[in-house]
């Protein structure tokens, strides 16, 4: 009778297909310990619906080998095997086989291999520390756990670092188990242009590698085609990279479709899920792309930026783009490209280049955060210096600049950045690049420059939103606003309010430096912070710059009371 089931075992066992028994956990860094005993061990499963005899198997890792002698599996049992001198220790989690030698596990990486005892390879896992996918797991005490069994997907985008509370789930089902079944569809998460002969895709999610280089699974409008080969990138495992044997063509879109390829649970990609649109910008030539404002002498808590603008009617890539600190380029001294990837910027629009965009939003007020990207941008000295922005060895724009270049009235221009005036003339053109205005905070990151030319202007204003306010915290017209728009920038203002008698109540502004438009506020109060009681007022304005231009401006207001 033992003889027939040692038989009928040895029967199954030179069945035993691939994948039949599994490894689907590794602790492989044990210290420091999160909850688990400090010892190593693998968890094998048995996925199949029968006993299956491990006699004769083998079991290995890049180093050493075991054999098991006569030992097996139950259908869907889960079975830890560790060194036979740590079987107390996991005798808690289930059943166990300890075994001697032990294979110890590389902490970093390890190729493990279960073999029948005639050769044929059961199962095999080549891990590496990647697979933890958190950097703090990674420094031990935490299993790495295989996610779903039926995966068509293997290594790290099928195993992570467990999420039991214990740092492992030895002896019973994985807490990882099919996590990304509760992720949504397979969907095309973006698509840029990579250079003239390739497009990148990403997904929402890891795809079966097999489908996703199928080159027949995509095709591109416009007599593109389909790619004439796909690569799964080794560092980003949700991005392919199509080739294609024709250059894209500049300033069209185009629709890109993907079908049959495969989410690592099966599932397909479907529509409308399957298609994004990429536009292919034109070339950039000097001009399309201008310097706006850089702030090259920061407070000692800031940083510098450079802001750059699109003057045009089209959308522009800066990928091509590069920008340096030199005159020329320079093979001592490489221009530093912007981005490797598809970076957009629309008509009209203004994106800063910065280190720490945290650190310029925190410092100044900006109408556009999302406009800033971040990049390591060369240094930029304090007392003069070039900021020179290239398309490989064409110069696009270029800025000499100079801290003389600031207001002679600004005592101290640290955190006060240059902006350019206007955009038709040439960046070093003289006086085309200004202090920022006081009344905007010395800076416009993302936005538009305070200082800039309002060139179509043919009458300068001074206007009130109303000639009445009542300073009463009541919500309605509690301060006076005062509107301005001048013909040309970098002016000083020096605004007084006078009483009706002519005598001075507060000088609102003294030697303050302002943009070509803006707005000035009062509410209501004197030189001494008291509310002034009510009666007609005037607000006289000065304003003058560099080149000796005096304009003035008056205008009488009423401050109001409610009456009881």
């Amino acid at each position: 009778m033992l003889f027939v089931w040692n038989t009928a075992f040895s029967q199954i066992n030179d069945s035993a297909k691939h994948k039949d028994v599994m490894i689907t956990e590794i602790f492989a860094d044990p210290n420091p310990p999160v909850g688990l005993p400090p010892v190593e061990f693998i968890e094998l499963w048995n996925s199949s619906k029968h006993p299956i005899s491990l006699k004769g198997w083998l079991y290995n890792d890049a180093n050493s080998t075991f054999k098991f002698s006569d030992d097996s599996i139950q259908a869907n049992e889960y079975l830890i095997i560790c060194a036979k001198a740590d079987t107390t220790l996991l005798k808690p989690y289930g059943r166990m086989i300890g075994i001697s030698p032990w294979p110890s596990l590389n902490n970093n990486s390890d190729r493990l291999t279960l073999k029948t005892a005639t050769g044929y390879t059961i199962d095999e896992v080549d891990y590496t520390d990647a697979w933890y996918q958190n950097a703090l797991k990674r420094n031990g005490g935490w299993s790495l756990e295989l996610i779903d069994p039926k995966s068509l997907c293997s290594g790290l985008r099928n195993w992570q670092a467990s999420m039991d509370s214990s740092g492992g789930s030895p002896g019973k089902r994985n807490s990882v188990y099919k996590l990304f079944d509760t992720l949504p569809g397979l969907r095309i998460a973006g698509a840029w242009l990579v250079d003239s002969l390739t497009i990148g895709i990403k997904y929402n999610r890891y795809t079966d590698s097999l489908t996703a280089v199928a080159p027949q699974n995509y095709s591109v409008n416009n007599g593109l085609g389909p790619p004439v080969n796909v690569n799964l990138q080794p560092f980003d495992l949700f991005t392919v990279l199509l080739k294609f044997d024709r250059e894209l063509k500049r300033g069209i879109s185009y629709l890109i479709k993907v079908e049959n390829v495969l989410a690592c649970n099966g599932e397909v990609i479907k529509p409308p899920s399957n298609t994004a649109e990429l536009f292919v910008p034109k070339k950039i030539s000097p001009g399309d792309i201008l310097i706006s404002e850089i702030l090259f002498n920061p407070r000692a808590t800031g940083v510098d930026f450079v802001e750059l603008y699109n003057p045009g009617d089209q959308t522009l890539d800066l990928q091509e783009l590069s920008i340096s600190n030199s005159l020329v380029t320079d093979p001592l001294k490489p221009a530093k490209r912007l981005v490797n990837s598809q970076l957009l910027l629309n008509p009209k629009e203004y994106l800063v280049l910065t280190s720490d965009p945290d650190k310029v939003k925190t410092e100044y007020f900006s109408k556009n955060p999302d406009g800033f990207f971040r990049l390591a941008i060369p240094a930029y000295n304090n007392e003069s210096g070039t900021v020179s922005i290239f398309s490989g060895n064409v110069l696009i724009d270029q800025l000499s600049y100079t801290e003389k270049m600031h207001h002679p009235l600004i005592k101290n221009a640290d955190g006060v950045s240059l902006e350019r005036a206007n955009f038709s003339k040439p960046a070093n053109h003289p006086g085309n690049f200004l202090s920022a205005a006081a009344s905007v905070g010395f800076a416009t990151p993302a936005y538009q420059n305070s200082q800039t030319l309002t060139e179509d202007l043919t009458i300068e204003e001074f206007t009130l939103k109303s000639p009445t306010f009542s300073p009463n915290d009541d919500g309605f017209e509690d301060r006076m606003q005062i509107s301005y728009r001048l013909k040309k920038p970098g002016f000083v203002v020096n605004l007084t309010i006078f009483d009706d008698r002519g005598m001075v109540i507060r000088k609102l502004y003294k030697n303050f430096l302002i943009g070509a438009e803006g707005e000035f506020i009062w509410d209501g109060r004197n030189e001494a912070s008291t509310l002034v009681p009510a009666g007609i007022y005037l607000i006289y304005a000065e304003m003058f710059n560099q080149e000796g231009e005096l304009k003035k401006f008056r205008k009488p207001i009423v401050l109001a009371q409610r009456l009881n």
